[in-house]
C-alpha cells in the first residue's frame, strides 16, 4: 500500500465515522490497520520458499555425503579386517 492509498484510506475512515457509518473504537481499529499494511514491515514469500528451497537442497546433500562417509568407512573397514586375517 502506498502513501496516497493509505491517507485515501485514512479519510473514507475519518469521513465514515463523521457520517456515523462505523463508531470510534472500529475507526482506530481501521486506521491502525491501515498503518500497519502501509507501513509495517511487508513479508516476501517467493523470497522465503526460495531460501526455504535451498535449505532443504543443502540439507539432502549434506545427508547424502553422511551416507557416502559412512560406506567409505564400512569398506574401510571390511578391508582392514580382510588383511588382519592374513
Amino acid at each position: 500500500m502506498s502513501y496516497t492509498d493509505y491517507t485515501a484510506k485514512y479519510q473514507d475512515i475519518a469521513q465514515a465515522l463523521a457520517d456515523g457509518r462505523i463508531d470510534a473504537d472500529t475507526a482506530n481499529t481501521l486506521k491502525k490497520q491501515a498503518a500497519e499494511g502501509a507501513f509495517g514491515p511487508q513479508a516476501d514469500l517467493s523470497q522465503f520458499e526460495t531460501l526455504l528451497g535451498k535449505l532443504e537442497g543443502s540439507k539432502l546433500r549434506q545427508q547424502r555425503q553422511k551416507s557416502v562417509e559412512g560406506r567409505r568407512d564400512i569398506f574401510s573397514q571390511g578391508l582392514a579386517q580382510m588383511m588382519s586375517n592374513f
